[in-house]
């Protein structure tokens, strides 16, 4: 009978919780239909403009889309690209007193101003409005108004406060000049035309703010030219010779002027045949107007060659935030000129002073000095006989005597021993010694000194060792 009583329980609890379970398991059913229900029921319906681009006489009009999926920056996106759009719709009218209208025959150049143009549109424009957002699962698209009078009022007066700021620069660039600082002048009259840039599609006037002879934005690129065109360089009054293969080389020294004055601090690009000769790519004068030019390599090609000096405007503009693109545009109305320097490329001149002595007697047959020749006659290598004219003068003395051992021989063999001693010297154009080896480990036998010298003149060890002396010493005449 208690059984019963807790079957009887067990049964009634089971069955309370299983329709707990089934009512849970529909309610969650019906509530994910309701969901899903009220999901396709609550996204509306895309509005017009995202299918049909509106027009307006007085509005620019800028739309922009971006897709969700995986971007997490998807309204910044759709927010840029929406200002492309806009920007797109302001359209760049080239005056006839205009800068480009000069170059509008050359469409390449203009193709490339007008997306300059479009992009700093894109980064300076104010005053557009938030219309209208819309997104679903996939996309976001966004919508902005600028209106045209408010564009044109704000440009206008951006435009004035531009110029204004130009002119202002310009005035201090011919304080510049005045003080014969023309790097200065020259720099700020560049920066000057940089900041104008955006309006060189327009007709760009000076005339209210006093600046003698700049008028115009055309007069302005003219000074430029002026001053450029007055630089001149003094080349070097004799030819410079440069060897092939040194470790150092002396300065090529070139004085600048500009308006008969030194240039002083200015840069300048170097350029060169490097498959014949190189040197450092940019230079700038010193205070005095001098500019030194280093030789880094050059090769053993005999001939006269060149070293191209271009005013650096680049390097001049480094540190006024002056963009690449700004100063290529002013490259684009004005020329660089260009300098030359001729050098003389020639073969390494050696002297060479060779004494062989046997007994402190002349060696006559010259076994040295045919070895030094053929090892150091090489193509970059020329051996001279005037020491005034030389690079390098290598002195080879050499001399026998008899060595500590030759009693014994004699008293066993009957035979002399000499030792051959050779002292190598290599002397620069200072006449400082570079280069020194002494040799004293060959021998020669003989039935008399004077044959045992001569037979240490012929030794095959002779010929190792002063070939082994000889290519440290080339090594410190040829650098490859």
């Amino acid at each position: 009978m208690k059984k019963n009583i807790y079957t009887t329980q067990y049964l009634h609890y089971f069955s309370n919780y299983f329709l707990v379970y089934i009512f849970l398991f529909f309610g969650s059913i019906i509530l994910a239909q309701k969901k899903e229900y009220n999901q396709t029921t609550i996204e509306s319906p895309p509005p017009e403009w995202v299918s049909r681009r509106p027009i307006s006489a007085s509005k620019y009009i800028g739309i922009g889309v971006a897709s969700k999926i995986g971007n997490p920056h998807y309204q910044f996106e759709a927010k840029k690209n929406a200002l492309y759009d806009l920007s797109s719709e302001i359209q760049v009218n080239i005056s006839s007193n205009s800068m480009l209208y000069s170059v509008q025959n050359n469409n390449q150049f203009s193709q490339s101003f007008n997306s300059i143009i479009n992009l700093k549109s894109i980064e300076t424009i104010e005053g557009y409005k938030l219309v209208d957002t819309y997104e679903n699962d996939k996309q976001y698209w966004v919508y902005y108004e600028l209106d045209k009078e408010e564009y044109a009022r704000q440009k206008a007066i951006k435009k004035k406060n531009t110029i204004a700021k130009s002119a202002e620069i310009i005035k201090l660039s011919l304080i510049d000049d005045q003080q014969k600082n023309y790097a200065a002048g020259l720099r700020k009259k560049i920066q000057a035309f940089s900041i104008l840039v955006p309006y060189l599609n327009e007709e760009i006037d000076f005339s209210e703010y006093n600046i003698p002879s700049i008028k115009t934005i055309f007069d302005l690129t003219k000074e430029i030219q002026i001053q450029l065109q007055t630089i001149s360089i003094e080349p070097p009054k004799t030819t410079p010779i440069l060897k092939p293969y040194q470790q150092k080389y002396t300065s090529i020294s070139v004085n600048v002027f500009i308006n008969k004055n030194p240039l002083k601090q200015f840069p300048f690009s170097c350029n060169y045949d490097d498959e014949i000769l190189q040197t450092q790519d940019k230079c700038i004068s010193n205070q005095q107007g001098i500019l030194e030019i280093t030789p880094i390599y050059v090769t053993a090609n005999f001939q006269m060659s060149s070293i191209e000096l271009q005013p650096d405007l680049d390097a001049l503009t480094q540190n006024d935030s002056i963009s690449p693109t700004n100063l290529r545009f002013l490259k684009s109305f004005i020329q660089i000129p260009k300098f030359s320097i001729s050098v003389s490329i020639q073969p390494i001149n050696v002297y060479l002073i060779n004494k062989e002595l046997n007994f402190n007697k002349p060696n006559n047959n010259a076994v040295i000095k045919n070895l030094v020749f053929n090892k150091l006659k090489t193509n970059e290598i020329s051996i001279i006989n005037d020491s005034t004219q030389a690079d390098y003068i290598i002195k080879i003395i050499s001399n026998t005597n008899e060595d500590d051992n030759s009693d014994n021989l004699k008293k066993q063999f009957n035979l002399y021993l000499a030792q051959l001693n050779i002292n190598i010297d290599l002397y620069n154009k200072e006449k400082q010694i570079i280069y020194h080896q002494n040799i004293n480990d060959i021998y020669g036998y003989g039935t008399s000194l004077t044959l045992a010298g001569s037979n240490a003149y012929t030794s095959e060890k002779l010929t190792f060792r002063l070939t082994e002396a000889l290519f440290y010493l080339k090594r410190k005449i040829v650098w490859y």
